[in-house]
């Protein structure tokens, strides 16, 4: 701090050195001009016209124009050099001042590092005169009684404990009452340190943990919704995350959700659900009207969707993933193939139909898939969920959404930790979430200790009826009945009421 005071006062000093030599420079301009005038007015006089003779009389009796102007330069030098002079003298004031000042901080530096050291010697001193009474306090005691004379090692472990502890007791148990085994609170104590090493490695790995899902977190593309402005989103015991599949081509900008899958994750009971929302299924959708329930993301995006499955299903919607084409694709890059048993009339559709699997409905593959187990690409794996013209059309086909991401989570959850991380980092940038850190770290603690996923349909089967309402082909669901399922599905009750 000393320092810059100094600087600062350095730079005063020439700033004021710099405007006093202008002033000078001014001055000695001024005297010029003035000297010049003079002499014109000796010269030719005031209102009178020039004589020569009276000039040259005059130039001769007075002093020349080149001693007026020696004379004048000799005063600016004095007057310069006087100004100079105090300058230099008020800026050696100035440092002798400063450097008064520095050696007045050292001297306090020095003081307190001085203090310091006192302080720490007495510390050590007032530590070697307690080590100093304990050695003599044990002597005593093994002078008071011979039996109970116990190791360096024994006594150091069960000596924290003899002033607030042991003293008192000694004070009121009989004297033929035998001390307590020193070799059970010495075994006590091991398993103390043992219960509490396993903790701190515990926390390690927690915060280690924490760590590397906050740095998966970042990568993931964040997008604003409300339900990831709610304070409580991603707190309570049983979380709902919205997975949503965009069918937007490349280039073309998000129109329709034809995957509307909810992730229930119960972490009381330890259960996992998923239950897709039929997208052809005719709901309320608020503002709107009644409506196709993918309309709802047309109309008014993720805030919009969610809201119409919370009023009219009853749940609650923690956070939301969303996909498009492109982004799916990237991402099960990342994961790598998967297997899925195919059947004949699937793997025939498959075959024939290979630019299901590009996000532009365009390439140059050639598939020759078979009946039975086939380890998918990425670009079957698309074909395979985005496929609708085989077997029960659209409820197949949200049936083979959610066995792929059985598979992704079963990839992830039972292969190599370190691999699963770098899979999910690869994989972050390509999907769009309003998930933070915490609500991360819990659907990804959820999935890891959880069971294996159960699956479901919304609306479950004998819930609903087909009917064309303003032309539209859709599902009507019994609203109250799928509200009944849904709840029994996130509480992991639905298998035991069927047993029943």
């Amino acid at each position: 701090m000393g320092y810059n005071g100094e600087d600062e006062e350095l730079s005063r000093l020439r700033a004021e050195s710099a405007r006093r030599k202008k002033e000078l420079e001014e001055l000695q301009r001024e005297e010029l001009r003035r000297i010049r005038e003079l002499e014109q007015q000796k010269m030719h006089g005031t209102g009178s016209e020039y004589d020569p003779e009276m000039d040259s009389a005059f130039i001769s009796e007075g002093p020349s124009q080149s001693e007026i102007q020696a004379a004048a330069r000799r005063e600016a030098q004095e007057r310069r050099a006087a100004m100079e002079r105090q300058a230099e003298q008020q800026r050696l004031a100035e440092q002798q001042r400063l450097a008064e000042q520095q050696q007045r901080v050292q001297q306090q530096a020095a003081a307190k590092e001085a203090a310091a050291r006192r302080a720490a010697a007495e510390r050590r001193a007032e530590m070697e005169r307690q080590a100093e009474l304990e050695r003599q306090q044990r002597t005593r005691r093994r002078a008071y009684d011979p039996d109970q004379i116990v190791s360096d090692e024994d006594y150091e472990d069960s000596y924290e404990d003899d002033d607030e502890y042991e003293a008192p007791r000694r004070k009121s148990r009989p004297d033929n009452r035998k001390p307590q085994n020193k070799k059970k609170k010495k075994k006590k104590k091991k398993k103390f340190r043992v219960l509490k090493t396993i903790i701190v490695i515990l926390l390690v790995l927690l915060l280690a943990f924490g760590a590397a899902i906050w740095n998966i977190t970042r990568k993931f593309d964040h997008i604003d919704t409300e339900v990831g402005k709610r304070p409580e989103s991603m707190k309570h015991q049983t979380i709902n995350i919205l997975l949503i599949g965009e069918d937007a081509r490349e280039g073309e900008e998000s129109q329709r959700t034809d995957t509307m899958i909810i992730l229930s994750i119960n972490q009381k009971k330890n259960t996992v659900c998923m239950m897709s929302f039929m997208r052809d299924m005719y709901v309320d959708i608020p503002g709107y009207g009644g409506n196709r329930i993918n309309a709802a993301y047309a109309f008014g995006g993720v805030d919009l969707l969610d809201q119409t499955i919370e009023e009219n299903f009853g749940i609650t919607i923690d956070a939301n993933m969303k996909v498009n084409l492109e982004g799916f694709l990237e991402s099960m890059a990342a994961i790598g193939s998967l297997d899925m048993d195919l059947t004949a009339e699937e793997a025939a559709y498959m075959n024939e139909n290979p630019q299901m699997g590009s996000n532009t409905d365009i390439t140059d593959e050639v598939w020759e898939l078979s009946e039975g187990t086939n380890s998918l690409t990425p670009s079957q794996i698309l074909g395979y969920s985005r496929m609708r013209y085989v077997g029960n059309s659209d409820w197949d086909r949200t049936e083979r959404q959610r066995k792929v991401i059985s598979g992704v989570i079963s990839k992830v959850k039972h292969g190599h930790l370190i691999s699963g991380y770098k899979v999910a980092g690869k994989a972050a940038p390509h999907i769009g979430t309003d998930m933070g850190t915490l609500g991360m770290s819990r659907m990804a603690l959820g999935l890891l200790t959880g069971g294996e996923p159960e699956s479901y349909q919304i609306p479950a089967e004998d819930t609903y009826y087909a009917d064309n309402i303003n032309g539209m082909a859709v599902l009507v669901p019994d609203i109250e009945a799928n509200k009944a399922l849904i709840q029994q599905y996130i509480s992991g009750e639905y298998e035991a009421d069927t047993e029943e």
